[in-house]
This record gives C-alpha cells, sequence and structure tokens, in this order.
C-alpha cells in the first residue's frame, strides 16, 4: 500500500472549494510520539486545526472521541508529510483490530460543520432499532454500509464530497456524497451489516495471521498481491451471516467455520459430515474447530472431492 493513491486523492478529486480532511480514531492506537499522534497535529497545525467527532456514546469524553485534522484550507496545499505518513501508517494498522485512520475527506464545508455531520450520522446507520448510534467511521464498518446501500451511501456521506478508505485487504477505496437524504430502503441490510461488524473484523483478523502460517493442505488459500483477497470484508459478511443462519451462535465456532471455508472449500456446509459438526456446534456438544481438529489432510482431500465446484469465496 504506497501512499501515491492519497497523495492522488488529494490533488486531483479536489474541487476548488474543497477543505482535505484527515479523520483519525482517538480509541485506536498511536504512539504519542508520532507525528500523527493528535497532540503532535495540534503542535503543527494549531487548536483551530483539529475537531472532534462528538460520538454520542463517547460526547461526554471528548478526548476518546475521533478527531478530524483539517490539513488543508481552500486554495491551499495539504502537508505532503502527514498525507504520506498517514498512508502509511493505514498500512501498518491494517492488523491491528483498531484502525488508527478512519479516512481523508473532502468537503466544502469548514471543520465544525463536517465534525457534526460525521456524529449525527451514528444514529441513522445504528446496528439496532432503538441503539443509540454506530461508529460507521469506522472502515470496515464504512466498507460493509457501503456494501449494503450501494449508490445510496453517498446521502449518508454528503457535505462529504468524496472519502478515501483504507480496506480490509490493504487498498484504498472512493466514496462519493450525493445531494438529498439517505434512503432507508436497506435499513434493514445497513443494521446486520453494522451489528456483524466486530465479528466480522475479528475473523478477518484471524484470516490475516492464518495467511501467514504454513498449512499443508489449504487449496482456497488467497495467494494474490494483497494479504486478503478483494473484497475480503463482504465476504467475511456474507460468511458470518452464513454461519449465524446455520445455527451457530458461539463467535469461536462461526469463526472456525468460516475460516475453514476460505481456506479447505467455500461449499463445506454442503457436506453432510460437516452439516452434522455444525450441528452439533450449534447444540453445544462440541465446539467446531475441537471437530475440525480430528480430520486430517486425507479427511478433508475426500469432503472438497465430493463438493460442488466454487467461484468465490461466498
Amino acid at each position: 500500500m504506497s501512499a501515491e493513491p492519497v497523495m492522488t486523492f488529494a490533488a486531483q478529486h479536489r474541487e476548488p472549494h474543497d477543505y482535505v480532511y484527515l479523520l483519525v480514531d482517538a480509541l485506536a492506537e498511536c504512539d504519542p510520539a508520532s507525528p500523527l499522534s493528535i497532540p503532535s497535529m495540534i503542535g503543527e497545525l494549531g487548536d483551530a486545526s483539529l475537531e472532534r467527532v462528538l460520538r454520542p456514546d463517547l460526547a461526554h469524553t471528548p478526548t476518546a472521541c475521533p478527531a478530524l485534522v483539517k490539513l488543508a484550507a481552500p486554495g491551499a496545499m495539504a502537508s505532503s508529510q502527514l498525507l504520506e505518513l498517514s498512508a502509511h501508517y493505514a498500512k501498518e494498522d491494517l492488523a491491528y483490530n483498531k484502525r488508527y485512520v478512519c479516512g481523508w475527506l473532502l468537503s466544502p464545508e469548514p471543520l465544525g460543520v463536517v465534525a457534526q455531520h460525521l456524529a449525527e450520522q451514528c444514529h441513522l446507520t445504528s446496528s439496532e432499532i432503538g441503539k443509540a448510534m454506530t461508529p460507521w467511521f469506522e472502515p470496515i464498518r464504512l466498507e460493509l454500509l457501503a456494501a449494503a446501500m450501494g449508490r445510496q451511501v453517498g446521502g449518508v456521506l454528503t457535505p462529504i464530497n468524496a472519502w478515501l478508505f483504507p480496506t480490509s485487504w490493504g487498498s484504498f477505496s472512493i466514496l462519493r456524497g450525493t445531494s438529498g437524504p439517505a434512503n432507508t430502503e436497506h435499513a434493514d441490510l445497513v443494521r446486520h451489516t453494522q451489528h456483524a461488524a466486530q465479528l466480522v473484523s475479528d475473523f478477518l483478523g484471524v484470516w490475516r495471521l492464518a495467511q501467514r502460517r504454513r498449512l499443508a493442505f489449504a487449496p482456497w488459500r488467497w495467494n494474490g498481491g494483497s494479504l486478503l483477497p478483494p473484497q475480503a470484508g463482504i465476504h467475511a459478511f456474507r460468511l458470518v451471516r452464513d454461519a449465524q443462519q446455520h445455527g451457530l451462535k458461539n463467535s469461536r465456532d462461526i469463526i472456525a467455520l468460516c475460516l475453514h471455508r476460505v481456506f479447505i472449500h467455500p461449499h463445506l456446509p454442503k457436506h453432510p459430515e460437516i452439516q452434522n459438526d455444525i450441528v452439533d456446534a450449534a447444540n453445544g456438544i462440541q465446539p467446531l474447530q475441537d471437530r475440525f481438529e480430528t480430520y486430517n489432510d486425507e479427511a478433508w482431500k475426500r469432503i472438497v472431492a465430493s463438493l460442488p465446484r466454487a467461484e468465490n469465496y461466498s
């Protein structure tokens, strides 16, 4: 993940009246000595260049809230150093459960207006009816939100014209704002994705770790140029949802099934033996991972040989 997409975004996707903003999550890790830490950026850019996004559940503790940082006003150039550093940091924190760099935003609106909008949208994207909020601006949540809403996600972004965010598979993606309010047509799917986001994130973390291990039999192991396949977050959500629809409730069982589907075969739940294992796990008889550990490579090969062809991970 090079810094070029971030530099290009700030230079070429910007309208003449746009500010350039960087959104960082105060709940994620960042060394206070880093030039990207909130105190360091305040020291370089000044107090007036930072506004807290007062997410409803943490508004009483502003220092725990995300920080929206103004990197450049309309007509001015953003610091190339901060753009490069933030791009590289986005690559480094891919392995962490909570990511510090949430993205780079372009908007004609001043700092306070954009920060308030980000906080207000926490209600619209809530994972449950009546729940106070969902931190939709976290990269994995934004990735899932965009997948659930399609082009309608632009109504959630406005007055943000464009948002570049780091993806679950190690690249960058751009979302664009659109005029008009967000459509509620996909409300149920939005709630489902946001409710599952933490489990999806946990599975992605396990998937990344497993990619670094040597496995004797793993015919569906990803071997592309990125750590995980493109649209990894979407695949992860679909696999998690499918595991839940098979009756699994324990997160360890869900992750075990998902992990074996991305390494052994996506259609594992179609095999009668695996179906029985899933039922036993769902009924609390035996954890799925314990059962899977009893299969040797020959058993897995036999199971895979009987399954229908798959086109992708989910």
